[in-house]
């Protein structure tokens, strides 16, 4: 069989891996400009795959106390995201509510902060991408550079060739200035007016810090295209910012055009959640499941707002679908062991806790649910058994906070005990 045919048909097949390893076996023989691209279109579409294509929203993203930027320090109540931080003082005014507070993760990204609602369920949270503009996927680059990039504008199958060429710059190798340079030669080189570059400008321009071009980009191009990505990275660009109320009239303008489009109705939600409208983001995330009840987040956000509004009973519901509908985890049988907890359903609750300890293998994750068993033995009067509970929490995790304040509460009572007793 011609080793191009079998190339082709794994790229076809979806079998990335296998045509990598022939693409550099036919490539060390002779060059291929055809063998080239299908290479790069290989390498890009796994490098989507490992960051997931969705465009992720930045939260919490990482910011330079030494760079300024153009919005107000003060704005106006209910224009900003409340962004709670974390102090001395406020830590034992919130202790009260950590102590029913479910499984706490870190995602392992800039975004794992503190997230009101969205901690309902660590799963249900997004993972943010993993092979971005600038982190770039490094495993994914390879050794020699293509002859493919030193295509002249003037040649034929550099117009073609642009978007692959671009994509692989931005997404593989990581290089946003150098991916720049593609775009521009591309709107010179082709006389049609396409609103992908003009989007692809804008990533690149948000990727550098530069807010103020990626807004002009991505207008223009959605003045050629009403396309959802652009919705999504006009909402992306506005939540940088810390501007929610613009990213909700992007949404609002994206649902006129897309009805009832779950992305655009997931990012409304968490922007309201955001800034504490919590019954509007619950709302929002109500629409959701009607239209993906399988989604995770919308789920699991319900069952948590249920929750901290007196509503076990019902978030015990939400809580099950999930568990039916999705992955087994530690997170959801915690959940589902503090719902059975108030509920008074003492027979479920033991053995939901113990689900959740044999599935977790996080210690941060573990030493929670043994914080979260100390409460359960309270519950039933047995202060000796929480104080084993609390001490092998701070065994596992010497840095969980909650189990730290609340074993020292609970020593101070003992003492109090003893010194009565006495």
């Amino acid at each position: 069989m011609d080793i191009e045919y079998q190339i082709l048909n794994l790229y076809k097949t979806k079998q990335l891996d296998k045509c990598l390893k022939l693409c550099e076996v036919a490539l060390q023989e002779k060059d291929n400009r055809m063998i080239e691209f299908v290479r790069m279109r290989a390498m890009t579409i796994q490098a989507k795959i490992v960051g997931n294509g969705y465009e992720e929203v930045e939260y919490y993203p990482q910011q330079d106390e030494l760079v300024s930027t153009s919005v107000a320090k003060t704005p106006r109540p209910g224009t900003f995201f409340q962004r709670d931080t974390k102090t001395a003082r406020n830590l034992e005014t919130s202790y009260q509510k950590r102590t029913t507070a479910t499984v706490r993760s870190r995602a392992g990204t800039n975004t794992a902060g503190a997230r009101s609602m969205r901690t309902a369920l660590h799963t249900a949270s997004r993972m943010s991408r993993a092979a971005t503009a600038l982190t770039g996927g490094a495993p994914f680059t390879p050794g020699a550079p293509l002859s493919l990039r030193f295509l002249s504008k003037d040649d034929k199958l550099f117009t073609p060739a642009s978007k692959t060429l671009f994509e692989y710059v931005y997404y593989v190798e990581g290089d946003v200035r150098k991916a720049m340079e593609v775009a521009f030669q591309a709107q010179k080189a082709d006389d049609t007016s396409d609103w992908w570059w003009s989007f692809s400008l804008a990533r690149c321009y948000f990727a550098l810090g530069m807010h103020r071009h990626t807004e002009d980009c991505l207008r223009q191009a959605l003045k050629q295209n009403k396309h959802i990505s652009i919705y999504l990275r006009l909402v992306a660009m506005y939540v940088g910012l810390n501007q929610p109320i613009s990213a909700l009239e992007v949404c609002k303008q994206g649902l006129s055009v897309f009805h009832e489009y779950t992305p655009l109705l997931i990012e409304q939600a968490r922007i309201h959640d955001q800034m504490g409208n919590s019954a509007l983001a619950v709302k929002e995330y109500r629409m959701v499941a009607l239209e993906d009840p399988s989604n995770m987040e919308a789920i699991a956000n319900i069952a948590m707002y249920n929750f901290y509004n007196d509503q076990p009973e019902i978030a015990l519901r939400y809580y099950r679908r999930l568990l039916a509908t999705n992955p087994v985890g530690p997170e959801i049988y915690n959940n589902l062991g503090l719902c059975c907890l108030y509920c008074n359903q003492w027979d479920l609750t033991l053995p939901c806790f113990r689900q959740a300890l044999y599935f977790s293998a996080d210690p941060e994750i573990r030493s929670n649910i043994w914080f979260n068993l100390s409460h359960v033995a309270l519950s039933t009067g047995d202060v000796t058994l929480a104080y084993r509970c609390l001490q092998v929490s701070l065994a596992i995790d010497s840095k969980n906070e909650a189990s730290q304040h609340a074993l020292h509460s609970l020593d101070a009572r003992l003492r109090a005990r003893k010194n009565v007793t006495t």
